[in-house]
């Protein structure tokens, strides 16, 4: 027979014990969240029935609910460490570079300036004070 060594240090890690009760609480959420999708699917076949046409609202909902459920059983199932809905970031897009000042130059700050898209007339001029 195989002889485990049980760390008790381990065991005893409250962040292990801390993502335990996320665990539970979020699986009791997906439940939830399922009986709430249940319901819209059928919502949302009636206004197909109907009217022949998606009900955008509930198309909307839907979509934030699917991603609730890929995040929640990523993190149950431990793809991730990054805890779902209300804890996971939501600025995607947001990309953060930092770089020392002496590395970057007056001409390089108006350069990249210039050749953004979203960039007003603005923005430039506060740079330049």
């Amino acid at each position: 027979m195989n002889n485990i060594d049980i760390d008790k240090e381990e065991i005893l890690k409250t962040s292990k014990w801390i993502r335990f009760i996320f665990m539970v609480v979020y699986a009791f959420v997906i439940n939830f969240a399922l009986t709430i999708s249940i319901g819209l699917a059928f919502i949302q076949f009636l206004f197909v029935l109907f009217t022949s046409k998606v009900n955008e609202s509930i198309a909307s909902i839907n979509s934030h609910i699917i991603d609730f459920f890929h995040d929640s059983l990523a993190f149950l199932l431990f793809q991730t460490e990054e805890k779902p809905f209300p804890f996971k970031s939501t600025n995607k897009d947001e990309v953060v570079i930092e770089v020392d000042s002496d590395d970057v130059s007056e001409e390089d700050i108006q350069e990249s300036k210039v050749n953004s898209d979203d960039v007003s007339e603005e923005d430039i001029q506060e740079s330049k004070d």
